[in-house]
């Protein structure tokens, strides 16, 4: 900056806080590093859409072809034949909604969605678009599993919602549009951080779990399938036992092997088979 002292008087205002002041000069702190992090993941700058597009990764509930699409910040997962894991919708981007307005309405089946800085689209196809945004999402999944938020570190609240009426026999229920009966929802008790969802999520911290997944070639850090690796992690046969208190009983199965896990209202593994 040409005028020294109006750069003096900013580098005043950042000081302490976001840089500290060394003998070669002025370096960031870790405060600093995390602002400048932040604008260029593209998360405050900018706002890009990609519309429904096809890759080659299955659909791992039904193997059909999938579909993704990205916009505010998440990437959408999509099957064109079946329900999904959450019933059918149309995707959220500007042309489906422009399509909506107009009458038209595509819809497909609702995988799931993963958040996804628009960082993370840069110089990426499609598909290596959708699985940069699983390894992203797998590694946030352990950390709302333990109950940290993976925003600002604070602890996590969590809470369940039960469709007393449940009946997925054809896939999707009806009345709570979700093939599972018991969703999970975390809430960070510090920032604004908020994730729903089957709640096989809350259990993927349970050695049980990782032990049941390594046993049988699925890695959960970095595995070699995603379709495989949401297959594993989804694909389970919920009994509810109670509702108030909550217990519940969830059934996995890989290779004609099963592991059961009863859980409690205060989401403990009570019994593990």
């Amino acid at each position: 900056m040409r005028d020294s002292g109006q750069f003096n008087y900013h580098l005043d205002k950042v000081e302490g806080h976001f840089v500290s002041k060394t003998d070669d000069g002025y370096e960031l702190r870790p405060a600093g590093r995390r602002v400048i992090g932040t604008v260029l993941s593209g998360a405050v700058t900018e706002d890009p859409v990609v519309e429904p597009t096809p890759i080659d990764e299955p659909c791992p509930i039904c193997g059909a072809p999938s579909m993704v699409a990205f916009y505010q910040e998440r990437l959408d997962h999509y099957c064109t034949e079946c329900a999904g894991y959450y019933g059918t919708k149309t995707p959220l981007t500007a042309e489906a909604t422009d399509e909506k307005s107009s009458g038209e309405t595509p819809e497909y089946g609702y995988i799931g969605s993963v958040p996804f800085p628009p960082a993370g689209l840069q110089e990426r196809s499609p598909e290596d678009m959708f699985q940069a945004a699983c390894a992203w999402f797998n590694l946030e999944v352990f950390a709302v599993a333990n109950r940290v938020c993976p925003r600002c570190s604070a602890p996590l609240s969590e809470s369940l919602s039960v469709c007393e009426s449940h009946e997925s026999t054809e896939g999707v229920c009806e009345e709570c549009h979700s093939r599972y009966a018991v969703l999970v929802n975390f809430h960070c008790t510090n920032c604004l951080y908020e994730q729903s969802g089957a709640f096989g999520l809350a259990l993927m911290a349970t050695t049980d779990v990782l032990e049941f997944l390594l046993a049988h070639g699925i890695n959960p850090v970095s595995p070699d399938s995603q379709a495989a690796y949401y297959a594993a992690l989804m694909d389970y046969d919920e009994e509810v036992i109670s509702i108030d208190p909550f217990e519940a009983r969830f059934t996995f199965s890989l290779d004609d092997d099963t592991l059961t896990l009863a859980v409690d209202d205060d989401f403990d593994v009570v019994e593990a088979p």
